[in-house]
């Protein structure tokens, strides 16, 4: 995990850096906006950087070692028992299957509940119109 927590960090930095000297590189009028105010600037600078340190340092260094282990196992257990090992191997080719499944089944709802809230808060801004006409006459 060292070696990833290292990069992690090396890349973290070279990030924010960059980052930073595009903001410098900005307008006055862009740091008018409320919504590039000094500490909405600063969060985004640290939050976005640590987010992608977490992505390089933990979640490579976790999938290096699946994949390695997982390769590991396979060769192991085929000089062991190529018969054992298809049939591990073919259910787990199963379950890959049904995972994947199911992650195309989550994103689709999240789609689909998305435009749902969408015309909702559309219906809902219709009320409210129709509220205030309603109380001026």
């Amino acid at each position: 995990y060292t070696a990833f927590a290292i990069a992690g960090s090396k890349l973290t930095k070279r990030i924010r850096s960059k980052a930073f000297a595009c903001l410098l590189r900005q307008e006055v009028a862009y740091f008018d906006r409320p919504e590039n105010s000094s500490g909405a600037i600063c969060v985004r600078l640290s939050s976005d950087a640590l987010a992608i340190r977490e992505m390089i340092g933990t979640r490579l260094s976790i999938i290096c070692q699946i994949l390695a282990m997982s390769v590991f196992g396979f060769l192991f257990g085929y000089i062991l028992s190529w018969q054992l090992t298809l049939i591990v191997f073919g259910n787990l080719f199963i379950v890959s299957v049904a995972t994947y499944g199911d992650v195309s089944l989550r994103i689709w709802l999240d789609q689909q509940s998305g435009q749902i809230v969408e015309r909702a808060s559309t219906v809902s801004a219709i009320f409210t119109l129709t509220s205030f006409y309603c109380r001026e006459n």
